[in-house]
């Protein structure tokens, strides 16, 4: 294609494209073609839809507009007065269509749809009498032999594809007969087998008398079941009267344990008085003990505080002693240094003091600066560090994803399919129990996971999250049996939600939403009527649609409230997706629906699930590897920024080095210069000072004197309190052993008190036991007596009261009755089964023929009704190629009168050949020309007047012709489109499209025809330059 953008607006009837080479006439018939679903070969212009994008772009759309008004338009309540298709491919290969409504809303994507409207509306883009491509019409104008004329013919009058159904029914008649020879034989198979059932039932029926012995012996064995179970009853009654003497004795027995337990208890409360009085007198005793223990305290704490005093007068007289001796010592160094000043040393050390002061000055100054670029490689270091931490967010979680994932892939790979492994590991044993349990009203249904069939699996994930614990939910229709199916549960140990139902059937055809929209009920396959409820009644699923696109989803729902429509689902990445509802104000709202992580609950396919599963988990790895590798980079700058820093550390600790060791040296000149200057008045310090040291030893001396007497007064104080303790403490210890005493007398009376507490315990539950025992034997001869009655009644409703004979018991019985029974089993198996089972069997048999053979009388008369039904429509089809045929010479030889020619049209069905022979000279007489002979003109005003004889007989609303006059001369080409434009105008309700490279002069536009010129496109073509 050569235009950027290319828009053409054509008539309702007659529409001539005019234009020079390469403008893009052509494009107009393929661009038709194309967007309404033809393929890109039927268009002779290209191998596939790529060819028709223009150079230097990467896409292409299309779009026609049909007209839809009238009684016949399809449905305009959805489309409106017309219909947009559109259609955009890529250069990659992708193709999409799209059907609009008149006001450009989207109302499907489908191609079945596209297909279908084409049908409604007779469009047979590929028929090739309906849209004649350039070449196509090259050829059938000057090339086509009669054989193509012909195929042209049956294509265009879609004969050919009428023949083509006959050939497919005659096909299925042959078929039918086939089988039906095959179905008599087996019919006869049937009555066979239903003749052998009927004497096996003869047979069968000669052994009721030993039938008629095994029920008189059934009789007997009920009747000694009864019999049984009464002596039973009578056996319970003995064992009553026993408890009931035994209760008397227990109770006698109670009443002398009670009176020993009395007296043991006065006994014991005695001693216990005895106990709390001695205690009482032991009170004061305490009460002095303590006073003097305070005392005692009091006087050990006064000595311990003296002896600390004494230890620190000892301290202070040794510290006063080693200062007088340092001070002598200082005396002596004195007069020593004394001796040696005015040596010259002083001038060089002024001199080395001033270099040392200046290198002090310069190592400052460079710590400082080094100093000063510490904060920045911290704040490098920081920044380091929070990237770190950043990125190492995401990655715990992702690591949780992964691993939930691989979880997921491996319980979906181990239960391969199984719905066992998503549900609680007791479910089999509950279900198994809710089988043979026969006491509900109705068997409960569920989990409603278990009657769910998910028919598209891609929706597996979002759906058993949005339906969550309802797939867990069990169905039952009564209060009675919701309590029954909770004690069973709780008996399995397996708790699931249960739901109060109905049979009652949800009608949901007139509230379900537009039938383009896919929803859930529709994906699901629900087994059965009360699941299908539930989930209708509690999810919506009826009113719940399904869109893959999120985008698609919030334009479709933002577009208009739609009706019947609660909720919309669409896809995201992971299994996860997006919720879109209607809030009370009328607004979208969205939700986020995450991945279901545990196994699936519905039935589904579950390799799909496999391969989906591992599609997310291979995702899920390499994100979490792409953050890993963002971690070990950020590190990695995090270890320079962290070198860097002890690196300057470092550097700084051997600045600050070299500079105390600079400074330290300065002080020692500046101490040594000090020291030199001081003057003679030091030494009288020195011995001032050893004066005061001399004075304050003698005072410490006369304190640690005093101190002396004062501890040896505190000591005759303590000795005093020690006795005083000891008499209160033989007071008390006399007190504390009457109380031994009394307490040992408390403890052999406590320890009789129990036994009597024992012995009428044992007495009272031993009463207890017995009185337990009187009412379930009471319980069980009511049970018993009950079971009689019942079994009585049951017996009587077998039979009345038959006697049983001496010695029999329903053992024995049983054994006779099971002799006979399996005499009757051997002559039963012989024959094959019971009574019962020989004339079921019997009956199937005789039914089986019956349904064969109605069944072959049945096809028999469908195959002979199709063969009567294909006759006549050959008929039929061979009378409308006749008429089609014959319309179409009697149009052929009207519009070759319009020039004066005469002409015929030759059709011959059996060789498939379709000629024309034409006498352009009126004034000649005889069989006329054939087409091969007449001049180019002539030719081609022929066969245009032959492609519209066949037109005439097609039904199709739209013709299209490309270059129809490249070979008429100007009077042909004007008769020629005369004539087309009155044929035109003579055909109601259809739209023509000719092309022709000409001009048209001769031809006015009208209200019914349309000249549509097109416009040389810009190819960058430059002029040649003729220059010498």
């Amino acid at each position: 294609m050569c235009h950027n953008y290319l828009e053409v607006p054509l008539g309702p009837l007659i529409n001539f494209i005019i234009g020079h080479n390469g403008s893009g006439k052509s494009a107009i018939l393929t661009a038709i073609t194309i967007c309404l679903g033809g393929k890109a070969t039927a268009t002779n212009r290209g191998q596939s839809l790529k060819s028709f994008i223009k150079e230097g772009t990467d896409n292409a759309t299309l779009s026609v507009k049909i007209k839809n008004k009238g009684d016949s338009s399809y449905q305009s309540e959805v489309y409106g007065d017309s219909i947009i298709v559109e259609r955009h491919f890529t250069r990659s290969g992708t193709s999409n269509f799209k059907l609009k409504s008149a006001t450009g809303r989207l109302i499907s994507t489908r191609k079945a749809d596209l297909e279908e409207i084409c049908d409604y509306f007779a469009l047979q883009i590929d028929n090739p009498m309906n849209v004649l491509t350039q070449d196509m019409a090259r050829q059938f104008l000057s090339n086509s032999t009669p054989q193509d004329k012909y195929k042209f013919f049956m294509k265009g009058t879609q004969l050919e594809h009428l023949d083509g159904d006959y050939l497919q029914i005659e096909q299925s008649i042959d078929r039918i007969d086939q089988d039906l020879a095959k179905s008599l034989a087996d019919v006869g198979a049937y009555e066979e087998e239903a003749r052998k059932a009927k004497h096996t039932l003869e047979l069968s029926e000669k052994h009721d008398s030993l039938r008629e012995k095994i029920r008189s012996i059934g009789w007997q064995m009920a009747w000694a079941q009864v019999e049984e179970i009464e002596q039973k009853l009578a056996d319970t009654d003995d064992e009553l009267a026993k408890i009931t003497e035994n209760i008397a004795g227990a109770k006698q027995k109670t009443n002398t344990c009670t009176e020993d337990f009395d007296a043991a208890n006065v006994d014991f409360h005695h001693n216990s008085r005895q106990v709390e009085e001695l205690q009482e007198a032991l009170g004061p005793h305490a009460s002095q003990k303590d006073q003097a223990k305070q005392k005692n305290d009091k006087a050990k704490k006064e000595a311990f505080d003296l002896q600390l005093e004494q230890r620190k007068i000892k301290d202070l007289m040794k510290s006063t002693e080693g200062r007088m001796k340092k001070g002598e010592s200082d005396i002596a160094e004195e007069h020593r240094r004394l001796e040696e000043i005015n040596g010259g040393s002083n001038a060089r050390r002024l001199v080395e003091l001033d270099e040392k002061r200046s290198q002090l000055s310069d190592a400052k100054t460079r710590l400082k600066e080094h100093d000063d670029r510490l904060p920045s490689l911290h704040d490098e270091r920081r920044r380091a560090s929070d990237e770190v931490d950043k990125a190492k967010e995401p990655i715990s979680k992702q690591r949780q994803d992964v691993q939930k994932c691989e979880e997921r892939l491996n319980r979906l790979i181990k239960d391969k399919g199984k719905q066992e492994g998503a549900y609680h590991a007791g479910l089999p044993r509950l279900l198994r129990a809710i089988r043979e349990d026969g006491g509900f009203q109705q068997t409960p249904i569920g989990p409603i996971g278990y009657h769910v069939q998910l028919k598209k699996p891609a929706w597996s994930s979002i759906l058993e999250k949005s339906l969550g614990g309802m797939l867990n939910t069990f169905i039952v229709i009564s209060k009675s049996d919701q309590a029954k199916l909770s004690q069973m549960m709780a008996r399995f140990q397996c708790q699931y939600p249960i739901v109060i139902g109905n049979n009652g059937r949800v009608d949901t055809t007139n509230h379900e939403p537009d039938p383009q929209f896919e929803t859930v009920l529709k994906i699901l396959e629900i087994d059965e009527d009360l699941a299908r409820k539930q989930l209708i009644i509690n999810q919506a699923i009826e009113q719940t649609i399904l869109i893959n696109s999120r985008q698609d989803a919030t334009n479709i729902m933002n577009e208009t409230r739609l009706s019947n429509v609660k909720q919309c689902y669409a896809h995201n990445v992971g299994g996860s997706g997006h919720r879109f509802s209607y809030g009370w104000g009328g607004g979208l709202v969205s939700a986020f629906v995450p991945a279901w992580s545990g196994p699936p609950r519905m039935k589904t396919d579950v390799e799909y699930q496999v391969n989906t599963c591992r599609a997310e988990l291979q995702r899920l790895r390499a994100h979490l590897n792409d953050l890993e590798r963002m971690v070990r980079e950020r590190q990695t700058n995090l270890k320079d920024c962290e070198q860097a820093i002890a690196r300057h550390k470092r550097d700084s600790r051997e600045l600050r080095i070299e500079m105390q060791r600079v400074e330290e040296h300065v002080e020692n000149l500046q101490d040594a210069l000090e020291r030199d200057s001081l003057e003679e008045g030091k030494l009288d310090a020195l011995k001032e000072g050893l004066k005061e040291a001399e004075e304050e030893l003698t005072t410490h001396q006369a304190s640690y004197s005093d101190s002396v007497v004062a501890m040896d007064k505190a000591k005759d104080v303590l000795r005093v309190c020690r006795e005083e303790m000891s008499a209160i403490d033989s007071e008390v210890a006399e007190i504390q052993a009457k109380i031994r005493k009394a307490e040992n007398k408390k403890i052999k009376s406590s320890e009789r008190r129990e036994t009597a507490l024992r012995n009428k315990n044992a007495a009272f539950a031993d009463l207890e036991e017995l009185q337990k025992t009187k009412e379930k034997g009471q319980r069980q001869r009511e049970d018993c007596a009950n079971t009689v009655e019942v079994w009585t009644e049951q017996a009587n409703r077998i039979h009345p009261r038959v006697p049983v004979e001496a010695g029999e018991t329903p053992k024995s019985i049983e054994k006779k009755l099971d002799k006979l029974q399996a005499d009757l089993q051997k002559w039963e198996t012989r024959l094959g089964g019971n009574r019962q089972q020989i004339a079921e069997a019997a009956a199937s048999k005789v039914r089986a023929f019956q349904k064969a053979k109605r069944q072959v009388e049945d096809v028999e008369r469908l195959a002979q009704l199709l063969k009567t039904t294909l006759v006549n429509r050959k008929e039929r089809w061979k009378l409308f190629q006749r008429a089609i045929t014959a319309r179409a010479r009697v149009q052929f030889m009207w519009m070759l009168s319009e020039r004066s020619f005469r002409g015929r049209l030759l059709a011959n069905h059996k060789e498939k050949k379709l000629d024309l022979v034409v006498e352009p000279d009126p004034t000649k007489v005889g069989r006329g020309r054939e087409a091969k002979t007449l001049s180019g003109g002539e030719k081609s005003f022929s066969t245009i007047c032959l492609l519209l004889s066949l037109w005439d007989a097609m039904g199709a609303p739209v013709r299209c012709l490309d270059e129809f006059d490249v070979f008429m001369d100007s009077v042909n080409r004007e008769v020629s489109m005369r004539k087309m434009i009155e044929a035109a105008r003579y055909s109601i309700g259809k739209q023509f499209v000719l092309i022709t490279p000409g001009s048209m002069g001769s031809v006015n536009s009208s209200h019914d025809v349309k000249i549509i010129k097109m416009k040389d496109p810009e190819r960058g073509q430059t002029t040649i330059s003729f220059e010498n």
